[in-house]
């Protein structure tokens, strides 16, 4: 498994990561419904979670401390004091990296392979959203390359559009190798009325997952696929016409769920056996590292020439 850094419209309590972070204060009160903090607490069990809270008692601004998640599906969730804005000049950069980089060693510390961030300090403390992300992106990057042993999967739970924006410009700026693929990165179109579905009994070991998890953008006309994915699920679309061919759903017990087109005007595969041929043959390709289009292009046009009899 590598590291990867993505950026995804969802609430942070949704998460099914190992941890998610709290953005907290000194003295570690939840918040309001309407913050993040108070939507943690409630879905954690506000009582449980206050006096796992009040027997750490304070925690200083740009540092972290740990409790268990209770209810959420999270095991952990990490309390993170950012900085209140006053203007950046007392020291608010340092101390919310500092923040995201303590956050980020409670969850090494603890064995946790995957995290959730809000985007601290920003909202009720005044960060500005665009020198909040310039932080985030950059701490998390140096973190991650100061613990090159460490691979985690950094996921940023934000769910206003704008904000979300802001960030992901600001990522694919400066998040570099850890970089994500995200949906609306290519144009795309839904899957159509006409669709079956199977099921695909197959494992993947975590370095498989991960090069998916990552997605891909096409970058030559004979590269024909994009895909990304959203949570457990890895849609798959024709680059050139944005079409959805796959739906991959995938299960702990490996036993997936496909929902593939069945529109003969957008995919050629007529019968469940050859998609689940086709599709394991794209995934053999998709999971190499690196991935290897121009070989898969050759095969395709070579299977096509040996059907039409052509050698």
């Amino acid at each position: 498994m590598k590291s990867s850094i993505e950026i995804r419209k969802i609430s942070i309590v949704d998460l099914d990561t190992d941890a998610i972070v709290n953005a907290t204060n000194e003295d570690l009160i939840a918040g309001g419904m309407a913050n993040v903090s108070g939507a943690i607490f409630n879905a954690a069990g506000y009582k449980k979670m206050q006096e796992a809270c009040d027997v750490i008692a304070h925690c200083d601004t740009g540092d972290a401390v740990i409790t268990p998640g209770f209810d959420l599906k999270a095991k952990y969730v990490i309390h993170a004091v950012g900085p209140i804005w006053k203007g950046g000049k007392h020291g608010e950069p340092e101390k919310l990296k500092k923040a995201y980089k303590k956050a980020l060693e409670l969850a090494r510390t603890n064995h946790c392979r995957s995290i959730g961030f809000p985007l601290i300090s920003a909202g009720s403390l005044g960060y500005p959203v665009k020198e909040a992300w310039e932080v985030a992106i950059s701490a998390c990057k140096e973190y991650l390359e100061e613990h090159k042993d460490y691979a985690v999967r950094i996921i940023f739970a934000v769910l206003d559009d704008e904000i979300r924006t802001i960030g992901k410009s600001i990522y694919k700026y400066e998040a570099g190798t850890y970089e994500v693929v995200q949906y609306d990165d290519w144009e795309t179109k839904p899957m159509p009325e006409l669709f079956e579905t199977f099921v695909l009994a197959r494992s993947f070991s975590d370095d498989e997952m991960n090069v998916l998890r990552c997605g891909h953008i096409p970058c030559a006309m004979e590269d024909k696929w994009f895909w990304c994915m959203e949570g457990n699920t890895l849609w798959v679309h024709r680059s050139w016409t944005g079409n959805c061919i796959y739906k991959i759903d995938f299960k702990e017990d490996n036993h997936h769920i496909v929902t593939v087109n069945r529109d003969p005007e957008q995919y050629t595969c007529k019968s469940i056996e050859e998609d689940y041929v086709t599709l394991n043959k794209l995934l053999n390709w998709w999971t190499d590292t690196p991935y290897d289009y121009c070989h898969e292009w050759l095969s395709e046009t070579l299977d096509s020439l040996k059907r039409a009899g052509k050698v």
